[in-house]
């Protein structure tokens, strides 16, 4: 298999190098993607390069990364999805994927920390206009204090092709340096390979997803609650749980925060794909990264004191399950087994992460940049785009969008009250309404003694 592996890789850079040089697009590729990002204060360091995956065991390996991690302002993640050669190709279903740490916690003790979770595509090989491979980008700067020296990282597929097909998996992190004077420093995990049954009184979920007390330390000066819960299975009442949108709580202490676990996927930038990619589900899309529901809870802080953290799911009966009395196969389900399906279920992850105040993070006493622009999300995109900037005191704004070519094609002009982080949507079209086909472009934010820009790809 590993002589079989090194070929696909070999077959698959080549397809790359031909794919460049017929478009022109070098930042199309997976390394060049992540490029779009480069800065001269920016660490790379490849980890998984084109692992190839078609079963569902977890692939763990060691990498070094740099040593004064904490130090970075910014780490972020390029995952980069692609297909082995003929006689491989992709595994042509929407899988259950994730990336994770493994913290050791000394005394050979060690514990799991989810970092990065997604889905893979349905078929993105068929048709000429289909992608080939994809990429997603994840903003792990929660994770940056234990993503330093030599990190154990642990990738799964829930895969189960076991021949020629599967999944060449990259993964690319970028060191950002800069300056945070909140630091992160302890992730707490509140739920981590909670397979929850959704919809069968026996299987509560309440009861497999209890209140969890945590002591918060005393220099714990803000918090997040990060939850990602993905649904599955359906072919039941309400198509839940992948089909149905429920509410979803966190309950920190007394206080609830509440959210509709939905996603519309018809504008994923992983496409065209084969199959039902494009309807939406519950907390993910086929071909995407899972984005994580972060919750703000540095109010309700208690430094030295317990806090109880608590999920609960909006309530919901499957009447096709084994053990409902009242189900008759072939009435009232089709069988009483789920309807001889996987059943509905929830595959929760919880994580409590803790910062602490740091005025030292910045050596030396260097200045905190006025500007931060970041990358725009989604890019590739169509047909919209949305970048972010960050202002370290108020005072007006340029936003400028720039052809490959050099014409101004949309210019705003936006006065802010106070410094903070801001954000413009940009619907891919000139200020006349001219749609932009697709191609290089730039985008820049201005300030009264500064600019920053960079590129972004549309495919229409």
């Amino acid at each position: 298999m590993t002589t079989l592996h090194n070929r696909f890789r070999e077959i698959h850079m080549i397809a790359r190098i031909l794919i460049v040089v017929a478009t022109g697009l070098l930042i199309l590729t997976g390394s060049a993607f992540a490029e779009a990002y480069e800065r001269p204060d920016t660490t790379w360091v490849t980890t998984f390069d084109e692992e190839f995956i078609n079963w569902a065991t977890p692939v763990t390996s060691t990498f070094d990364f740099p040593a004064d991690a904490e130090s970075y302002g910014e780490v972020l993640l390029f995952l980069t999805i692609g297909c082995p050669e003929a006689p491989g190709d992709c595994d042509p279903w929407d899988r259950y994927a994730w990336l994770r740490l493994i913290e050791d916690l000394g005394g050979g003790d060690t514990r799991d920390v989810e970092i990065a979770r997604f889905i893979t595509p349905y078929d993105i090989t068929g048709p000429s206009n289909y992608p080939g491979s994809c990429q997603w980008v994840y903003d792990l700067t929660d994770y940056k204090f234990l993503l330093k020296d030599q990190v154990d990282l642990k990738l799964y597929i829930e895969s189960w092709m076991g021949n020629l097909k599967g999944w060449l998996i990259t993964c690319e992190f970028a060191f950002v340096r800069g300056y945070n004077e909140l630091q992160p420093f302890e992730i707490v995990n509140l739920y981590l390979d909670d397979w929850i049954i959704y919809g069968n009184d026996y299987f509560a979920h309440e009861a497999e997803l209890p209140p969890v007390p945590v002591m918060i330390p005393a220099e714990a000066a803000a918090a997040k609650v990060r939850m990602v819960t993905t649904g599955h299975g359906f072919g039941f009442v309400e198509n839940c749980a992948e089909f149905c949108p429920k509410d979803h709580s966190i309950v920190a202490n007394t206080e609830t925060y509440t959210h509709l676990l939905w996603n519309g996927c018809a504008n994923n930038p992983c496409s065209p794909q084969g199959g039902t990619w494009q309807y939406p589900r519950a907390g993910w899309c086929p071909g995407d990264k899972v984005t994580p529901w972060d919750n703000d809870i540095t109010s309700l802080l208690t430094p030295g004191q317990e806090m109880t953290f608590d999920y609960n799911i909006e309530q919901y009966f499957n009447p096709c399950n084994p053990t409902n009395p009242d189900c008759i196969p072939g009435q009232t389900c089709t069988d009483c087994n789920y309807n001889g399906t996987t059943p509905p279920n929830w595959k929760v992850m919880g994580q409590l992460i803790l910062y602490r105040y740091d005025p030292t993070s910045a050596p030396g006493g260097a200045p905190v940049p006025k500007l931060e622009l970041g990358q725009n999300y989604p890019n590739p995109f169509n047909p919209t785009t949305t970048f972010y900037y960050e202002l370290s005191e108020p005072g007006e704004v340029s936003l400028r969008i720039i052809s490959a070519g050099g014409r101004m094609l949309r210019e705003v002009l936006r006065y802010h009250a106070d410094g903070g982080s801001y954000h413009y949507l940009w619907d891919g079209r000139s200020d006349d309404g001219e749609i932009m086909p697709s191609g290089v472009y730039f985008y820049e934010v201005q300030t009264d003694d500064e600019r920053q820009s960079r590129k972004m790809i549309m495919l229409q």
